[in-house]
């Protein structure tokens, strides 16, 4: 007969040690994980940051380098404002500012432009010889702007920049009643551009004569987004047709623009004197070979005077809710900006993100 050994179990105090070891190890799983979980959404927040930041900075850039542009020309001295058979000069203010020393109170409106192109002030639309604009840390675009081209929502962001850009586009158009375009002549890129609204092309359209849509978007912060008040927004007022402007946004979470002009003083040996060789009339103006020697902002007295080459552009992105557990202590110094969160302000997660750009139409004198 076989004889058979009884099965023994775990005792008691083996049972406990082998509870404690897996308790152990379950906790440092469910950390690992809660770790992990906590990196990927850190992760991502940021990630999202900076894709937004991207996309403000890829909608700026093109812009940026094409203003300025005029079809055939980068240098809209010449263009005219024609409105059938009446031709009559455009007037800038830029121009104003350059032939006086002391610029008149308030800029005669172009005769026979639409209301809607002076909504945002006085020639604002059609101020050709500004390709690029600014204002610091304010809102604040043209001379004689209307409530019509007030900002969405609250407000605008006090702090923060506006920027504007004109040029034409890159495509041609047909004549279009009611839209500014421009007629932009090949072989007399210096005499024939002249910026219509009636339809009424000034001249043939052919392979050496074209018209172009103008362009002029004024990029600014509002306090609120779209179904998020409270919501910092970069928002843009586009020209459109019937020569109005349109208010869009662009990008949410944006809680600050700043934007500096690269300027060609021809100070190029940084002695703080324009180099005898950049100005060789003698009369004080450098004759620009395109090089940004000096970066400056938007209300930098003389900027009327100088040539803008480049254009160094930040934004700094905020995420759209608190994080739990998180606070942004950093000091953020950029352009003309000092600033650390301060209060509830230190919970949000933000990202600075800034580019350099050049002005393929800048004109060398």
């Amino acid at each position: 007969m076989k004889r058979t050994h009884p099965q023994r179990g775990l005792s008691l105090i083996e049972l406990l040690v082998a509870l404690a070891i897996g308790s152990v190890l379950i906790v440092g799983a469910v950390y690992v994980f809660s770790r992990g979980r906590t990196t990927y959404a850190v992760n991502e927040s940021v990630a999202r940051l900076q894709e937004n930041g991207r996309y403000v900075l890829s909608v700026l850039e093109p812009d940026i380098e094409l203003a300025g542009y005029y079809g055939f020309t980068n240098s809209p001295d010449t263009i005219r404002f024609v409105s059938g058979a009446s031709p009559g000069t455009v007037y800038a203010v830029a121009a104003q500012m350059r032939e006086r020393p002391i610029p008149a109170a308030a800029p005669v409106a172009v005769a026979n432009l639409p209301a809607g192109a002076h909504d945002c002030g006085t020639n604002f639309a059609v101020d050709v010889l500004t390709p690029v604009q600014g204002s610091n840390d304010s809102f604040v675009l043209g001379p004689g702007a209307g409530a019509a081209c007030a900002p969405y929502g609250a407000g605008a962001v006090g702090t923060a920049d506006t920027f504007t850009i004109r040029r034409v586009e890159t495509v041609t158009a047909a004549p279009d009643a009611g839209r500014l375009q421009l007629y932009a002549s090949r072989l007399r890129s210096r005499s024939a551009q002249q910026l219509f609204v009636d339809g009424n092309a000034p001249g043939p359209i052919d392979a050496d004569n074209e018209i172009h849509n103008l362009v002029v978007r004024a990029f600014y912060l509002s306090q609120d987004a779209v179904d998020r008040p409270g919501l910092p927004s970069l928002r843009v007022k586009t020209l459109a047709g019937g020569a109005q402007f349109i208010d869009t946004e662009v990008m949410p979470g944006i809680e600050d623009l700043q934007v500096q002009f690269g300027i060609d003083t021809g100070d190029y040996d940084n002695d703080g004197v324009i180099d005898p060789a950049a100005d060789a009339n003698g009369d004080g103006i450098p004759e620009s070979d395109g090089r940004a020697t000096r970066y400056v902002n938007p209300d930098f007295a003389g900027l009327d005077r100088a040539q803008v080459v480049a254009v160094r552009v930040w934004v700094r992105v905020r995420a759209d809710r608190p994080e739990q557990g998180f606070e942004d202590n950093r000091r953020y110094e950029y352009a003309d900006v000092d600033y650390t969160p301060a209060g509830d302000d230190r919970r949000f997660r933000r990202v600075l993100m800034s580019r350099t750009i050049s002005l393929k139409n800048a004109r060398t004198l």
